[in-house]
């Protein structure tokens, strides 16, 4: 007579493992994506370093594009610049924007592997992306672009920075510095000399 016990164990062993851990599993797919890009991970690879079978994936996560924005929403919160949406009124916005980009700088240099920034690596793939991870990039730079909008307009009414004729243009060069600065991350190694083309950036605002 089969051991029904065994059975069960076996045929639990053939799908996902008992241990199995989403907020892990979802860790170490934005490991993967981070360190490949979101085109250079496939649902095998994402399968593999989650120790889970596709089948698994699959029942668990759906597809790709799902695991790739719940990895992106653990990385945007934990990344350097989302302090920048933490500012609150009344705050001196200048001395706090000044740390952020500060913060940036230094956690890329101390990134050994010099990965950069996830959303901005991804964005240079925007030509080859699945919709919904095009849109979803593109939401997380208009909500970024808002957010500094809000900061350039608090900076102004407190007094801390000259008035700024067109506000949006303003928020997209941010925007745009970020974006370059994290790149260039990529390839200059020393803080000092991020730090340096922040100061000269933030200061044309009166930063």
């Amino acid at each position: 007579m089969p051991d029904h016990s065994t059975i069960k164990r076996a045929h639990r062993g053939r799908g996902r493992p008992l241990e199995f851990d989403r907020a892990t599993a979802v860790r170490q797919a934005l490991d993967a994506f981070w360190r490949r890009g979101y085109q250079g991970v496939s649902v095998t690879d994402l399968a593999e370093v989650m120790s889970i079978t596709r089948t698994s994936f699959y029942n668990s996560f759906g597809d790709r594009q799902s695991v790739f924005k719940e990895a992106l929403d653990v990385y945007r919160r934990e990344a350097p610049d989302s302090a920048l949406a933490d500012i609150p009124a009344g705050v001196a916005v200048v001395p706090a924007v000044r740390q952020v980009f500060r913060n940036i700088c230094r956690a890329r240099i101390e990134d050994p592997e010099a990965r950069g920034c996830l959303v901005v690596n991804t964005l240079g793939q925007m030509g080859n992306l699945e919709g919904e991870v095009d849109s979803y990039l593109k939401r997380a730079i208009s909500n970024g672009t808002k957010v500094i909008e809000r900061l350039l307009s608090q900076a102004v009414e407190q007094g801390e920075i000259p008035p700024i004729a067109d506000l949006k243009a303003a928020s997209k060069s941010f925007v745009a510095f970020l974006i370059g600065l994290n790149t260039l991350s990529k390839v200059v190694r020393d803080e000092s000399q991020l730090w340096d083309l922040c100061e000269n950036f933030l200061e044309r605002y009166g930063f």
